[in-house]
């Protein structure tokens, strides 16, 4: 979660991100992609939720400038965070996460090196 101005007292809770991020797995999925996209997108100071995949390389990110409408992020591409005025690779995102998908990418380039 990213919060610019942070108007809450609690070290545990905020009413004001601006960000929010989700790793998804399995037994997250389902409530990630539902309740709380509904919950999330309800709160007035967010502008983009994103949820990244752990099993296979997809960055998901919906934007309240856009509707909430979802854009997908594979590797190879850099993802504009709006609310931050920041891009960042997916191969960055992924940096440290052991998935095929991952394997696959770093074995091409060291061949293609």
């Amino acid at each position: 979660m990213v919060i610019c101005d942070d108007k809450t007292d609690n070290p545990y809770y905020t009413e004001s991100p601006i960000l929010l991020v989700e790793v998804l797995s399995k037994s997250t999925r389902r409530t990630d992609e539902t309740i709380k996209r509904v919950a999330y997108s309800s709160l007035p100071s967010v502008q983009e939720y994103v949820l990244i995949e752990q099993d296979f390389v997809d960055v998901e990110v919906c934007r309240r400038s856009s509707g909430w409408v979802s854009n997908h992020y594979f590797l190879g591409d850099d993802v504009w965070f709006e609310s931050l005025d920041f891009s960042l690779a997916v191969e960055e995102i992924y940096r440290w996460v052991e998935n095929e998908d991952m394997a696959a990418f770093l074995q091409a380039r060291e061949l293609g090196d």
